[in-house]
């Protein structure tokens, strides 16, 4: 979905400047994504409303896995291969 929108950071030729606007809440997509932030070691919630976390389906193993961050700092979208599951991400289900 986010190299329909234009790709991420590190695939596009605007820094995942077009898939952040298109996908986050407003947008032309209709995803809608929310800055909600995530949990941190300490299990208190940080970062609403300057990140939004999203969980992909890629597992790396029972702890980890890979999630793409709506970055309100830069207006990009990112992708990382090392999420860790306690930190308590969104999740979406797209059909």
């Amino acid at each position: 979905m986010a190299n329909h929108y234009g790709g991420v950071r590190e695939d596009s030729d605007d820094s995942g400047k077009a898939a952040y606007k298109a996908l986050l809440i407003g947008g032309s997509s209709g995803f809608n994504a929310l800055l909600g932030g995530g949990r941190s070691d300490v299990g208190e919630y940080r970062r609403l409303e300057a990140h939004g976390f999203y969980w992909t389906a890629s597992e790396n193993d029972p702890a980890s896995a890979w999630f793409y961050n709506f970055g309100k700092g830069g207006l990009s979208l990112n992708r990382h291969i090392d999420g860790e599951k306690k930190w308590a991400f969104s999740v979406r289900c797209v059909n």
